[in-house]
This record gives C-alpha cells, structure tokens and sequence, in this order.
C-alpha cells in the first residue's frame, strides 16, 4: 500500500496541474459549438446565381491567353460582387498563381484593392456592422491566427461583439477563414490540450507523449491504492500471512 500512494503522491504533484488543463480544456471542447467556434453561426450563405444571367467575354479576348509567357492551368467561373469573373489558375515567370480577369470587360482584378477585400468581408458577416480596421498581411508567424493560410491576404476587423476577423485572399478575392473571440479560446485551449506551444497542431510531441504516460500512471496508482484499503484486500492479505 505503501508502494502505491508514494507513487499516487508524487505523479499527482508531477501531472497534476496537467491533468488539470486536459480536464478544464476538454469541458470547454464539449460545451463550444463547433459553428460558432468557426464563425459559420454568422457567415451569410452563397445565394445561387445563374451564371447564363452574365456576360462573358470568350476566353480566347482574356489577358493570359494572348500572352504566350502564361501558362493557363484552370479556369474556374464565377461572381465576386455581383460581377461575373474568370479566376484563373496560371504560371507566369515560372510561379505559379491565382488571377482574377473580369468577364466584362477583360481588365485584369487581382490582386484586389483594400476596399473590395471590405466589402468582401461585410458581404460574407450575416449581422450589419462595419469594418473597424484593415490591414494587408504578408507573413504570419506559428502564433498568428491566421497560420498556414495563403499569403498577401487582407485582416478585416469587424466592429462586432464577437470580434470577428475576416480573412481575404488578395489575389482569389475570397474569403479564406475567419476568427472569432470564441476561436481564439478554443485555440488557447487546444495549445494547452495539445502541449504544442509552437505551432498548436502537433500531437505528437515528446512532452505529451510523457505527460499522457504519468497521467495513465497517476490513474493506475489511484486504483492500486483503492484497492489496497478495501477491506477484501485487507483481510485476503491477514490470510495469506
């Protein structure tokens, strides 16, 4: 018995503040809709447009395809802001890249403007607010929010009670993500679950590795010393002496 609350004593005091986050974080994950953690709960639905209600210039009258340095790889159709454009998928000067081609009047859109990545964002957000600031991003660290994302894109700060941040893609003109107060917990969150304080999205770090060891540990030694002050161990072991 006493093998087994040296051992409970000591792993707890080691694990414990651990075992602590895991808990105090997994309660959170349950009770946090992942809608509202995504900010889908205030993202406005796409309605349906019938492209045939566009004019089209015929893509042979688009810029990249009299230009015999662009590669074209993928045409996709689509509207940006009640206009009818091609984004077009291409290599030039050997990088590849997304442009944006109006289907009027064939003038070249991407990359866009800080006031079209604006309206953007306010055309994507359900609930009326305005824009409280903007910024054009060209990096972001393993501790932004915005990680791992495409790069120019544009950070539009909503004036909004849920401090919603709208990511825009400078040269598709979409939205790319979007953040949120109830993100940026779920994230510190996370962090603590995971024990990634880089990057957030590594599980498989020795840290954890070692942590989920004791914790099982501390949880095997709590149930040895259980059952070692039952009164059948007790009296199974006078027995056996």
């Amino acid at each position: 018995m006493r093998v087994w609350l040296f051992l409970h004593r000591y792993l707890g005091l080691i694990i414990g503040l651990q075992l602590l986050f895991w808990t105090v974080s997994g309660l959170f994950f349950s009770l946090s809709p992942i809608r509202q953690v995504r900010g889908e709960h205030t993202t406005r639905q796409a309605t349906a447009r019938n492209l045939c209600d566009f004019e089209w210039l015929p893509l042979e009258q688009i810029g990249p395809w009299t230009d015999d340095a662009v590669q074209v790889l993928d045409v996709r159709r689509r509207i940006l802001l009640d206009e009818a454009v091609y984004e077009l998928a291409v290599v030039r000067e050997g990088l590849r890249g997304t442009e944006l081609w109006s289907a009027g009047s064939g003038n070249r859109i991407s990359p866009i403007s800080g006031t079209m990545a604006e309206q953007i964002a306010l055309q994507d957000f359900t609930e009326p607010t305005a824009v409280r600031s903007i910024e054009r991003i060209k990096e972001a660290g393993p501790h932004s929010e915005y990680r791992g994302r495409e790069l120019p894109a544009y950070r539009v700060e909503l004036n909004h009670a849920s401090g919603t941040v709208i990511y825009v893609s400078e040269s598709r003109g979409a939205v790319v993500t979007r953040r949120n107060t109830h993100w940026r917990w779920f994230d510190f969150f996370w962090m603590l679950h995971t024990m990634d304080y880089q990057g957030r999205d590594n599980f498989n770090l020795w840290p954890l590795q070692l942590a989920s060891v004791l914790g099982v540990s501390t949880v095997v030694s709590g149930f040895g010393l259980w059952v070692t002050r039952t009164r059948w161990f007790r009296r199974r072991r006078r027995r056996s002496v």
